[in-house]
């Protein structure tokens, strides 16, 4: 797979943003997802695009999460953030199949999302309305929002994926509330602590080995996040990971960008 050489873009530093410039930036429409391809390492196809929040701060240019999440967590603002990304993530997919690209995005949610009983419907509703299939979304949870929910993650997860949706574990290692969990899963993601280095780390090789086998058992496909380097991109090749999402293949981009840069990845 060539890989992608483009420097990292630097995002500018901010300690925590005022929380009435959080809400002019929300009413300003300032908060945007910015998208991470997803990409096949056997075929180099791009399988999905992860959709991650960032805010067009006027004056600072493009800040990362950590600028206004924490901020938005402490004032109970984080409902209103996941409805925008949503919302801006499904209207770009939308665009982009239009254009000829069949990708899926995929949205983190949280806790409050599993104790919202109409999470479902809603979302049925949002996709129906802009052509979509549910199999064009994929929610992601944490792995320790599952664990410490996972007796609502449970019923939740079955509506979901009953309906069409896919559903993406962030996480590593196998307990049993994993094993009660797993049938509701789709992909299941593999932290970058446990990915990069790992071509020269036996130790770390050894559980993802055990891993990938699990996840390759119960259906899943496999998504090691954070891959950087070409030797750990041909590790996890050898290792049967079905996919990668990386600065090895792109970094996050705004969505017209990104359409530009699909366009060209898919050329070869």
């Amino acid at each position: 797979m060539p890989t992608h050489q483009e420097t990292k873009a630097v995002l500018s530093p901010a300690s925590a943003m005022p929380i009435e410039e959080i809400w002019r930036a929300l009413v300003n429409d300032q908060l945007i997802p910015w998208f991470q391809p997803i990409v096949e390492i056997s075929s180099r196809k791009v399988i999905a695009a992860e959709a991650l929040a960032r805010w067009q701060h006027p004056a600072l240019g493009v800040l990362s999460p950590v600028s206004f999440v924490p901020a938005m967590e402490e004032r109970g603002m984080i409902r209103e953030l996941t409805e925008l990304i949503l919302e801006k993530s499904l209207y770009a997919c939308s665009d982009w199949q239009e254009r000829g690209h069949d990708i899926p995005v995929t949205i983190n949610l949280t806790s409050m999302s599993l104790d919202d009983d109409s999470l479902c419907e809603q979302l049925l509703q949002k996709v129906r309305i802009l052509g979509l299939e549910p199999a064009k979304l994929t929610l992601e949870f944490s792995e320790s929002t599952l664990r410490q929910h996972w007796q609502k993650a449970d019923a939740q997860l079955s509506q979901l994926r009953t309906a069409g949706f896919g559903i993406d574990e962030f996480g590593i290692g196998v307990t049993l509330t994993d094993k009660l969990l797993i049938s509701h899963f789709s992909l299941l993601k593999v932290d970058r602590a446990f990915v990069q280095g790992v071509s020269s780390n036996q130790h770390l090789q050894a559980i993802l080995r055990e891993d990938i086998s699990l996840a390759k058992a119960s259906g899943l496909t496999t998504v090691a996040i954070g891959v950087e380097d070409t030797a750990d991109l041909a590790t996890l090749a050898e290792l049967g990971c079905d996919a990668v999402q990386g600065y090895i293949c792109s970094p996050p981009r705004a969505a017209a960008e990104f359409l530009q840069w699909i366009s060209e990845w898919e050329k070869g």
